[in-house]
């Protein structure tokens, strides 16, 4: 569940918004192009920050703000690029994927911590799998049938808090790093060999 939003709004800001920024409001291909580099330029920075930020402070806090603040961007987002300013286009886009870059970074450690240390690789594997096809892959898909059908941003931003409330909720039923349970594998997987060994 935590994991959709992040796909979803990934999606948006580096795939739909060609769509929509040469189809519907007159860009040049190249200059879409342009702001999501800037854009994922800047993740190469902002990515690993929110990664070690998370393991400092409240990891599922950092993502919940990521996520909502997320969400109420893409309202933002397509309210200032409607003009056609160029300007506008890649702060859109590189505060879009700032917030994106939030969810990410922290990502990986809080759905690996949702699984116990033994099943952590196969849990966190399917995980993100199944959020990718359900999130990321779908989403360009949905936002292009919802753009055609009903011919207004606003549907599409709808089906954005609807992900963003899926995915806070399943920050919130997730759990929070547990060093005990860490330690206590550890101190078993290093007595194992021993043991082995004397009998």
């Amino acid at each position: 569940m935590s994991r959709v939003a992040p796909d979803v709004v990934y999606a948006l800001f580096t795939v739909f918004s060609i769509t929509y920024g040469v189809n519907r409001l007159g860009f040049v291909r190249s200059e879409v192009l342009t702001a999501i580099l800037v854009g994922s330029a800047c993740q190469l920075a902002l990515i690993p920050l929110a990664g070690a930020l998370s393991d400092r402070m409240n990891r599922r806090l950092l993502y919940g703000i990521a996520a909502v603040g997320g969400v109420v961007w893409v309202a933002v987002f397509f309210l200032i690029i409607g003009g056609g300013s160029l300007g506008l286009l890649i702060l859109g886009i590189v505060v879009g994927l700032a917030f994106h870059s939030f969810m990410y970074g922290p990502q990986a450690a809080f759905v690996t911590e949702q699984f116990d240390l033994r099943l952590r690789s196969t849990g966190s594997s399917l995980a993100y799998t199944i959020a990718g096809v359900f999130g990321g892959a779908m989403a360009p898909i949905i936002f292009t049938l919802l753009l055609d059908k009903l011919d207004s941003w606003v549907p599409i931003f709808v089906y954005i808090v609807i992900v963003g409330v899926v995915t806070v909720v399943g920050l919130m039923l997730g759990r929070g790093p547990d060093a005990a349970e860490e330690e206590k594998y550890v101190a078993s997987r290093l007595s194992t060999p021993a043991t082995e060994s004397m009998s």
